[in-house]
């Protein structure tokens, strides 16, 4: 790499030079002739480019992968243009207005090289695009965002294995997309010391092996990357917006954050919650009780779908599965709570 700037600087240096001396920009001094100023003085300024060259460069290469890049190297380009273009105006305006002296020709060619560069950055300041594009125009088109039929999955949803059987049943449908950071990351979380962390990594790997066998799914590895963004989340949201596709999750946070960023996404939790029955306070249900619970005498158990079920006087029926009568329910973001009490059995608080 080193030895590529080298010649890059040299280069530079060698043609400025050469274009100075040949146009004698550059009056004699210090004892040297025209050219040999124009010559030394041409060097200096190609070097002095290629130094700036060269920092504009390291500036804006770790950030060409940040969100909203594209946006702003487009608006960079369109405004660099139409200032070139004002500096094409004032450089023919010096033209008519001076004679065609050394350093006329100096300020004409910073003038025109300098404008360019300020265009550049000021386009490059613009977070929203400028231009309509996509059918949009400005800010506004950020907002409307089209989706191709595509599900990407994030790592949670693969985990927690409902995606499976709503890819069978044909309630989602479209071609599934599977970043390969994504991969990365239950990878990592499959190799971690955590036990409980490792089973859900296997489990993740599992099912996304289950789903690439089955010849019902259309799956598909991503290879695309942000480097420079390093959130899972935020890559996500990030290509999603990319490839105009919809984001699967059962992330909370993640599913809050996608909305505001106006990326469509799908909660298999919400969907649960939207199928899930409700029950009626007074209706016989049937559940094993398998724990105690917080309060005297209560008893745990789960319904099939993980609903947590709350038994009163259950305490001494751990380990058996029994008839209940539902008395309340309690719905909260991690899910429905029931509360029962065993059948047949009076109330204690009627005792």
């Amino acid at each position: 790499m080193v030895v590529v700037y080298l010649l890059f600087f040299s280069a530079m240096m060698i043609a400025a030079g050469a274009a100075s001396a040949v146009h004698r920009l550059f009056p004699a001094f210090l004892g040297l002739s025209a050219s040999a100023s124009s010559l030394i003085l041409g060097a200096v300024v190609g070097a002095a480019v290629a130094a700036s060259l060269h920092l504009v460069w390291k500036r804006l290469s770790p950030i060409w992968f940040k969100e909203n890049s594209e946006i702003r190297f487009v608006n960079s380009f369109i405004v660099g243009l139409g200032a070139a273009v004002v500096g094409i105006v004032f450089y023919f305006g010096l033209d008519i207005a001076f004679p065609a002296v050394s350093a006329v020709r100096v300020v004409q060619g910073f003038l025109l090289i300098g404008s360019a560069l300020v265009g550049l950055r000021i386009g490059f300041s613009f977070d929203g695009p400028i231009w309509p594009i996509g059918g949009g125009t400005g800010l506004g088109a950020r907002s409307r965002l089209r989706t191709s039929g595509g599900k990407l999955l994030d790592t949670s949803v693969i985990i927690d294995g409902r995606i499976e059987s709503l890819l069978s049943t044909g309630f989602v449908e479209g071609e599934i997309l599977v970043p390969e950071f994504v991969l990365a990351e239950l990878q990592n979380i499959a190799d971690s010391s955590n036990s409980l962390r490792r089973r859900k990594g296997r489990r993740g790997l599992d099912i996304l092996n289950e789903l690439m066998r089955d010849e019902n799914v259309l799956i598909r590895i991503l290879t695309k990357d942000y480097p420079s963004i390093r959130e899972v989340d935020r890559k996500l949201i990030r290509l999603a917006k990319d490839e105009g596709v919809t984001l699967v999750t059962t992330d909370f946070n993640l599913n809050r954050v996608a909305q505001v960023e106006g990326v469509p996404i799908l909660n298999v939790n919400e969907l649960a919650n939207a199928v899930r029955p409700r029950f009626i306070p007074g209706e016989g249900i049937s559940v094993e009780i398998i724990d105690r619970g917080e309060e005297i005498n209560q008893g745990i158990g789960y319904l099939d779908d993980g609903t947590m079920v709350v038994v009163e006087n259950g305490r001494r029926h751990i380990g058996r599965t029994i008839k209940a009568t539902v008395k309340s329910t309690l719905q909260t973001e991690a899910g429905r709570m029931l509360f029962v009490e065993p059948a047949g059995e009076i109330p204690r608080w009627e005792r």
